[in-house]
């Protein structure tokens, strides 16, 4: 697959994006770009570029693969209650109001988390709002120690009431799909002018002072202006502790209505954000808070895509924000993230004491009254009891894509941390990834 322009980075396994098969893939470099490159016997040789930025793309994903274990056990679990969706937008993923999956069964979920209580559990799709013992699954999750966050449309939560009732229950986070502030942008991406109602889940999201996440979906050519306006919003509602920008997958009903030619990759995603902002969100900032955030999950075991970048921005309180990276001095950090990445290669513990033991220095030696303001610290609780919690002072901004049979990379799937469970053949499934499905059957425990 390689040739004589071609700079070869590392080999993988891809989709074929016409029969779907699995094909032997590779990631080069050519001209200046990065791209990911497979080739299927029936259908010929498939190439899409991944990054513009190969400094970026090659330090950032060998640093990922040096630190990130080799084998990681998947405990973060999507909850698909349900198919039903009150709209039927031309981005979707999931192709909702199809009756291709039954809703998960309460009872029969309560079964799943006896047996795995140490695993962490999201509602999600497709509209979990339509189920209405959604106050039941909320007190179920919160009974086993979950911070309790719903994946919405927020059609329902423009009722105070409603979302009172969800809050009484346990509800500790909302993540509201919102796209932008013109209704055009949501006519082409929802079918539907939802602007006055995203507003008003959101005002009774802040009176009701519940943590909220924005889910933006970003398609070429329809709301990239949107950028810039919403982190400007988001910065100045502490009520919002993070946006994530996400581009339209080739997946369900985007299969339709959008083309390959429509791709975006995370690294688009970064330059937009970088070009919309005049740099005040900026490529470096990212790639030295990713390596912070790769060396953290690497110390307490955690999965998480390299296809989700990362910027924490600290609120100034007076509108403005500045980049983690500024405060904390992540540049002069660099080289204790490089000496990080050779001590893990022989010893983990070792290497995660002196990555802890670096950082605390880093934030007692100047400025630590402003450090310890925006720091997480209940990820150093034990198990079950760190539920990361966003400080009020942050702003979580990421920048991803989710894995379609163009965009797939086996080697960054693995590390993939999002399960699913849902209904299957009258049992519930826990979802590891496409080829590790494990049924639970009535009484037997996921292992």
């Amino acid at each position: 697959m390689n040739t004589q322009n071609e700079n070869h980075i590392r080999d993988t396994f891809s989709l074929c994006p016409e029969c779907q098969r699995k094909v032997k893939a590779s990631v080069v470099e050519s001209r200046g770009e990065i791209f990911l490159v497979k080739h299927c016997e029936a259908h010929g040789t498939f190439k899409l570029r991944v990054s513009r930025h190969p400094w970026y793309y090659k330090n950032l994903t060998d640093y990922y693969f040096r630190v990130m274990p080799s084998r990681m056990p998947q405990k973060r679990f999507y909850i698909y209650l349900s198919n039903r969706c009150n709209l039927d937008c031309p981005i979707c993923l999931l192709e909702p109001n199809q009756d291709k999956m039954a809703d998960v069964d309460l009872e029969r979920f309560k079964e799943v988390i006896r047996a795995n209580p140490r695993f962490r559990y999201y509602i999600y799709g497709a509209e979990p709002t339509l189920r209405d013992d959604l106050p039941e699954w909320i007190a179920l999750l919160k009974k086993y120690g979950n911070l309790v966050n719903i994946h919405t449309n927020g059609i329902k939560l423009d009722n105070y009431h409603y979302l009172e009732t969800l809050k009484k229950a346990g509800l500790d986070y909302v993540s509201l799909q919102f796209d932008g502030f013109d209704d055009n942008v949501y006519m082409k991406l929802r079918d539907r002018n939802l602007l006055s109602l995203k507003l008003k889940a959101l005002d009774n999201l802040e009176k009701l002072d519940i943590p909220t996440g924005l889910n933006v979906t970003i398609a070429k050519g329809v709301n990239e202006k949107e950028i810039n306006p919403i982190i400007d919003y988001a910065i100045k509602k502490t009520f919002i502790r993070d946006v994530s920008f996400a581009s339209v997958s080739f997946l369900g009903n985007a299969e339709k209505n959008f083309s390959p030619e429509d791709l975006l990759m995370p690294d688009d995603l970064i330059d937009l954000a970088e070009q919309e902002t005049k740099g005040k969100i900026n490529r470096r900032s990212l790639y030295l808070f990713q390596k912070l955030y790769y060396s953290v999950l690497s110390v307490f075991n955690i999965r998480r895509c390299y296809n989700f970048h990362q910027l924490a921005l600290i609120r100034d309180g007076r509108g403005g924000y500045q980049s983690f990276d500024a405060l904390f001095d992540l540049a002069a950090f660099d080289k204790k993230f490089d000496r990080f990445s050779r001590i893990i290669q022989g010893n983990k513990t070792l290497a995660s004491g002196y990555f802890l033991l670096q950082f605390i220095m880093n934030i007692l030696t100047h400025d630590p009254v402003k450090k310890i303001q925006v720091m997480p610290f209940n990820m150093l609780l034990p198990g079950k009891k760190r539920n990361v919690k966003i400080p009020a002072k942050i702003l979580l901004v990421s920048f991803g894509t989710v894995c379609d049979k163009y965009k797939y990379d086996a080697g960054i799937s693995q590390y993939c941390g999002q399960g699913f469970v849902f209904s299957q053949d009258g049992n519930l499934a826990l979802s590891d990834s496409v080829s590790d499905v494990t049924l639970l059957n009535r009484g037997n425990a996921c292992r």
